[in-house]
């Protein structure tokens, strides 16, 4: 492995414990939940989900636990 790599590699790894450098903006994931799979989105800071509940009460366990997981990426960037 090159030292161009081996540099890149130690980079992602840095980046991947400083959370806070990420902003999610828009994502679509699969769920794999106790009752069936679902298709989770979020789009401009609104959360979807295909879930029975979800479309009963506009919030899930599927987009609690996704809020919880990717918080730190999920904050408004800062204005500069």
């Amino acid at each position: 492995m090159d030292s161009g790599m081996i540099s890149k590699i130690q980079k992602a790894k840095r980046y991947a414990e400083e959370p806070e450098r990420i902003h999610i903006e828009a994502l679509r994931v699969t769920f794999r939940g106790d009752h069936g799979t679902y298709a989770v989105t979020l789009e401009k800071g609104a959360w979807h989900c295909e879930c029975p509940f979800f479309q009963q009460r506009g919030v899930c366990s599927h987009t609690m636990a996704l809020e919880r997981l990717l918080d730190p990426m999920l904050q408004p960037e800062p204005e500069e």
